[in-house]
């Protein structure tokens, strides 16, 4: 039986073989073709040597500055401090400051720009949420970013505290004009970008210690994808802010419930905000934050809003800045 199975398995080599060589002969390639063929092999692996070879000294240097980047980067920051300019005339810039906040037709949050001079905004989170959204008194060395950070409440907020760099991202252009102007007049190194949510990753703006996610959740049409985006950036803790949605008969499951056409906003119900789109139950939050692999879950505040839960990122580390050695943006 033996044998019978090794004849087998030698008849359908030899055919194989056969069939190749048929197929060969057709298409005209020879013994000679076959060793032009693997001489031909040879010399394109001499010319990929030597093209690694032409730029092995720029590469060599790239990696020595990326190496020594990295021995710095937990002690680095995206953006440069900017000190204070002693020779700046206060008079005409606070007049000036003052009559661009007062041109602004909307403020979101309430911010005291000067010493007791104040943004209109119709939110006072010095007072509706300072208290309950768990900020931490000292954030000394770490590096913060502030998602959704409208006029830059919390993000001035963090550097008060002590945060060695803080970044805000904002999707609205106008939250971001009136962030700068904020920062000028507190002279804050805090940074502002225009950008999204979706389109963070450590590449672009590094990671960070602190992720401050407040009060964007329900803004988002794509939630899920955008808890894996911030995932991919919190090498810390994560403080995440959202208005839910209860139903006592399914308090326990979770659940959420879809706005096809915005809901209305403001203290008095006064503003339609077409941006809202989802609102969630306590039981949903938890979840989706336990399915990225967030850990030490816990429930700041729910009482019953506004309902904060601060989170570990599974990856603990030191942030940093991106490497711009690897041109990231590019």
């Amino acid at each position: 039986m033996r044998r019978y199975y090794i004849e087998i398995v030698t008849w359908q080599i030899a055919n194989v073989r056969k069939r190749y060589t048929e197929i060969a002969q057709r298409q005209g390639i020879g013994i000679d073709d076959r060793c032009r063929i693997r001489g031909s092999e040879v010399l394109k692996t001499d010319k990929v040597k030597q093209l690694l070879e032409s730029w092995a000294d720029v590469k060599s240097i790239k990696q020595e500055k990326s190496q020594k980047f990295r021995g710095l980067a937990a002690d680095l920051t995206l953006v440069p401090p900017v000190s204070r300019n002693p020779d700046r005339t206060d008079d005409s810039f606070t007049s000036n400051i003052k009559f661009q906040v007062e041109a602004e037709p909307y403020w979101f949050q309430k911010i005291e720009i000067f010493p007791g001079y104040y943004s209109p905004g119709w939110s006072d989170p010095q007072t509706e949420k300072l208290p309950y959204f768990g900020l931490p008194e000292d954030l000394t060395g770490l590096r913060v970013l502030d998602i959704g950070c409208a006029e830059g409440f919390f993000s001035f907020e963090a550097e008060k505290r002590g945060a060695r760099e803080v970044i805000g991202i904002d999707s609205f252009p106008d939250s971001i004009r009136r962030f700068n102007m904020v920062k000028e007049a507190r002279r804050s190194n805090a940074t502002a970008f225009l950008t999204n949510v979706y389109d963070l990753t450590p590449s672009k703006l590094g990671t960070f210690d602190l992720v401050l996610f407040y009060g964007v959740f329900y803004h988002l049409k794509h939630p899920q994808y955008a808890l894996e985006k911030i995932r991919s950036i919190c090498t810390g803790q994560l403080l995440f802010q959202t208005h839910i949605y209860e139903e006592k008969s399914i308090e326990k499951m979770p659940w959420a419930r879809y706005y096809p056409h915005g809901m209305l906003s403001g203290k008095n119900k006064e503003d339609w905000d077409p941006t809202v789109f989802w609102l969630f139950n306590s039981a949903c939050c938890i979840a989706m934050l336990d399915h990225l692999g967030f850990e030490d879950l816990r429930i700041v505040s729910d009482d019953p809003q506004p309902f904060v839960v601060s989170a570990r990122s599974p990856v603990q580390a030191r942030s940093e800045p991106p490497d711009q050695t690897l041109a990231p943006w590019c």
